[in-house]
């Protein structure tokens, strides 16, 4: 009878525990029918050109560029994200004087930019002119 108590009372001790701890409920997500979408209110990305200049990158992206091996060699176990988030940390770090480095880099990386943007631009605008003149030809053929 002593072993059938024994059992019976760790029986209901561990349900107790169990009872006591609190039982999360899934959160409720809204129900939406497939028919009941909104269709049609997307908006399609537009194709990246391929002959776009590459925009200008930031100081601290060139900052990275120099750093990352140090930091990468110093931590050869870090992930890829952490080793992003130590450049981080380094860059609050350095003075505005060192800074001043990455600033200038990334000021003629901008002037680039803005020229081959420019002249991106034009190079659209007088295909499409000649685009449009060749259309109106073909009509009043």
């Amino acid at each position: 009878m002593s072993s059938s108590d024994e059992s019976g009372s760790s029986s209901s001790e561990s349900e107790k525990k169990v009872k006591k701890t609190p039982v999360k409920k899934p959160k409720k997500e809204p129900k939406v029918s497939k028919k009941g979408k909104k269709e049609g209110k997307k908006t399609k990305k537009k194709p990246k050109d391929e002959n776009a200049p590459r925009r200008y990158l930031s100081p601290f992206i060139f900052f990275s560029k120099d750093h990352r091996s140090v930091i990468k060699n110093s931590h050869p176990n870090c992930s890829f994200g952490e080793i992003g988030s130590l450049l981080g940390q380094e860059w609050a770090k350095i003075s505005a004087e060192d800074k001043k480095k990455y600033e200038k880099l990334a000021a003629e990386d901008k002037k680039r930019w803005e020229l081959e943007k420019k002249n991106y631009d034009e190079k659209l605008k007088t295909q499409s002119q000649a685009e449009s003149s060749s259309d109106s030809s073909d009509e009043s053929d």
